[in-house]
């Protein structure tokens, strides 16, 4: 296990290789569209049965998927790639 995940490793402060599939999820574009449709997050994380925390735990994983520097610009990404 020690081998597999040294091999795996970065070195420290180093950027991470970013995932290649961007694509959100379908959870994500819900999250996305109730966002989009002017929900605050603990409105959207009650609609989808989650707390706050997971809400914008979601939002963050999207956004780096994404390269996106704020939830604008996640959503307007989303929305190129057709999936808005």
């Amino acid at each position: 296990m020690f081998e597999q995940t040294w091999d795996s490793a970065v070195p420290l402060g180093a950027d991470r290789p970013r995932p290649t599939d961007s694509k959100p999820t379908a959870g994500e574009l819900e999250l996305l569209k109730l966002l989009a449709s002017g929900m605050t997050d603990e409105a959207a994380g009650k609609r989808l049965g989650v707390s706050l925390r997971t809400v914008r735990r979601q939002m963050s994983a999207l956004m780096e998927r994404l390269h996106a520097d704020s939830r604008v610009e996640a959503g307007l990404k989303a929305a190129q790639q057709g999936c808005l």
